[in-house]
């Protein structure tokens, strides 16, 4: 993927925010029902759907993204996907301090990863699953060489977050007289000075209110930037560990990470990117029981080397999916008008001078299936227009119907 990335940057518009280009983290659950599958485990279903069930059987991806755009079009590009559950039998990996490594520390070292692969400082924003210690913790400990951090997160706090007003000089710090819970801080505004200001917001200008406060917050022992922000009637915070990221800056790097949903869209069902079923008999069953585990003590190195390809295969196939992804958005950006120009479909309206991806892949499905009828008759050509499918389908002539 180093290869792919640095393709990214130097032929796509990155987006930049203080001359640092911004990642977007996520993760995704992808049900598999394969029981010789490599890291096919319980997930907990996220669907807001009550009929669904708790859990389901599948594969956990993690994947880091790059925002690009152009002509006030913004996309997630994805540079890389890994399985974060599942793989601790096969694949060797580092939680904290010692501690066995779970998603939260997986996709921190994702990030990192990404970032030095790209050789540049970045920003990075998650969603507040990872609002925790861990992540702020890890990407805290890889430094540039100017010695500030390589990653900084900007991510929306939990509502129960709690920070420290910073005490005064030789006072011990984390005292109860300087704690406070963030949410209570809302229904302060006689006291406290909240701003008003219109901003970028998830595509539309809007007005928001917001108070920003450098704390002190217990769990990585040092400050952060907290941005309260009162929007449409909804009360939410946000965080980063970049205190001197400006809050409106802070707020609109916020509501790009939606566009991640977005890639995860195109991803799994424009393209079919994670249908993908690699296997192997050296696998242990899947067993449907609750806290099972494979075995893999009894493997040999042999079937240990088996279910690490397999394993493997899978992962790769999503990252090619990714290219795919990413060569459909640069198309997008490159060549608006002649993809418009092209595109023999309908829409009800157009949102924007770029065109989506679906938009994009039907112009190039189409002239694909248009090229062997454009060009000299080679006998590979030949065998293409063979093989394409006929959707013509003959009806037999109307009949003209006599009036009673």
């Amino acid at each position: 993927m180093p290869t792919w990335m640095n393709w990214v940057q130097t032929m796509c518009p990155v987006l930049n925010f203080h001359g640092r280009p911004l990642l977007i983290g996520d993760g995704i659950n992808i049900a598999k029902e394969g029981r010789k599958m490599p890291a096919v485990k319980a997930l907990h279903q996220d669907s807001g759907n009550n009929s669904k069930k708790a859990t389901i059987w599948g594969h956990h991806y993690g994947v880091v993204g790059l925002a690009i755009g152009a002509l006030g079009k913004i996309f997630c590009t994805p540079l890389r996907a890994e399985i974060h559950e599942g793989v601790s039998q096969w694949r060797l990996s580092e939680g904290l301090n010692g501690e066995p490594p779970t998603i939260v520390t997986r996709m921190a070292r994702l990030l990192t990863a990404t970032a030095q692969q790209m050789g540049c400082p970045c920003y990075a924003v998650l969603d507040a699953y990872f609002a925790v210690g861990p992540t702020f913790l890890i990407l805290k400990e890889t430094l540039t060489p100017e010695g500030s951090p390589l990653v900084h997160l900007i991510t929306r706090a939990k509502k129960s977050t709690v920070g420290y007003f910073v005490p005064e000089q030789g006072l011990q710090r984390f005292r109860d007289a300087e704690k406070v819970k963030l949410m209570t801080l809302f229904d302060r505004t006689d006291v406290l000075d909240f701003r008003t200001a219109e901003v970028s917001l998830y595509g539309n200008i809007t007005t928001v209110s917001y108070l920003c406060l450098d704390l002190l917050w217990e769990p990585i022992d040092g400050l952060v930037r907290f941005v309260l922000v009162e929007h449409a009637g909804q009360r939410f915070i946000l965080m980063s560990s970049d205190w001197s990221l400006p809050p409106l800056t802070l707020l609109r790097i916020y509501g790009i990470r939606t566009k991640i949903d977005v890639m995860f869209d195109v991803l799994k069902n424009l393209l079919g990117g994670f249908c993908d079923h690699f296997w192997t008999r050296s696998q242990p069953t899947l067993s449907r029981k609750k806290g099972w585990k494979p075995d893999v003590a009894r493997l040999s190195d042999a079937a240990t080397e088996h279910v690490r390809a397999a394993l493997t295969a899978t992962e790769r196939f999503v990252n090619l999916a990714c290219i795919a992804v990413g060569i459909l958005q640069f198309l997008a950006l490159t060549w608006p008008t002649s993809i418009w120009q092209h595109y023999t479909g309908w829409l009800r309206t157009y949102s924007s001078e770029v065109p989506s991806e679906r938009v994009v892949k039907t112009v190039i499905a189409t002239e694909f299936m248009n090229l062997p009828r454009k060009v000299r008759q080679t006998g590979t050509f030949q065998i293409i227009r063979d093989k394409q499918r006929t959707t013509e389908v003959s009806h037999p002539p109307l009949q003209a119907r006599s009036a009673p």
